[in-house]
């Protein structure tokens, strides 16, 4: 079955229209067609029943744009439900290579009661910011590998996880009247607004190194972020030793949590 998961620089993952058009065996010539009808239809998708909304469940390739024949990249969900209502002999195979490929790199959190504790010691250990760090470092790894290149890496981190610029956060600290100095980088700027936010960007990171789809893994790190409110977590440098108020996490998550990319 030649359907190749892709993964888009929003970091979900994705299948091309018209390679799912043929690994459902459908006539090339209709293919315009039910794409149509594809994007019109009415699935039930995992938030309800509804019509696919354009740059949630699909996105046109701009490279086909002025192209007679449109390419659309669809979400793994979407997929899914298109093979499911298809009239195909292969619909269930299709179907279920998406929906295994769902279960390895989910796009909604749902977790039992020992992830939910275990993410309770992620969030403790990632007060500290050496393990912040650790996380960038493995996150930065893996993105180079599947990209081939960080060339694009520090404008996806600003979009995708910070969600803004060193200039945004400088003119919310000046608005506060906070001064800082002249070579704070964006930790140092985050740490002066919200530290908090700090914690959500390392989960972000540690899960997204990983091999995670990036909405799964922004989901993860709101859910961290809203545990480290009600633990009322400080962020702690232990790179110079300060761990007076670092909030005990388990040993072994913290050896994790601190190991550096190989």
């Amino acid at each position: 079955m030649d359907l190749t998961i892709r993964i888009s620089k929003k970091g979900t993952r994705v299948i091309k229209a018209s390679e799912l058009h043929r690994a459902l065996g459908l006539n090339d010539n209709h293919y315009q067609n039910n794409v149509r009808h594809w994007l019109k239809d009415v699935y039930q998708f995992a938030d309800g029943i509804r019509r696919p909304e354009g740059m949630k469940d699909y996105a046109r390739d701009p490279k086909c744009r002025g192209n007679v024949v449109k390419e659309y990249y669809l979400c793994l969900e979407f997929g899914k439900l298109i093979a499911l209502a298809a009239k195909s002999k292969t619909k269930q195979a299709v179907a279920t290579k998406l929906s295994k490929e769902e279960d390895v790199y989910p796009e909604h959190v749902q977790l039992s009661t020992s992830e939910t504790l275990e993410l309770l010691e992620q969030v403790k250990a990632m007060a500290r910011i050496s393990c912040q760090k650790a996380a960038e470092t493995r996150h930065l790894a893996h993105y180079s590998r599947k990209r081939g290149s960080a060339d694009y890496w520090n404008h996806y981190r600003r979009e995708q996880i910070v969600g803004c610029t060193m200039a945004d956060l400088r003119e919310q600290l000046r608005l506060r009247n906070q001064k800082v100095a002249a070579k704070a980088d964006l930790r140092d700027l985050i740490n002066h607004i919200d530290p908090r936010d700090l914690i959500r960007i390392g989960i972000i990171d540690h899960y997204a190194a990983q091999g995670n789809s990036l909405p799964y893994c922004q989901q993860l790190g709101n859910l961290a972020k809203e545990l480290a409110n009600q633990l009322r977590l400080e962020i702690v440098d232990d790179r110079k030793g300060d761990l007076l108020f670092a909030p005990v996490a388990d040993a072994e998550v913290l050896r994790k949590l601190q190991r550096v990319a190989a």
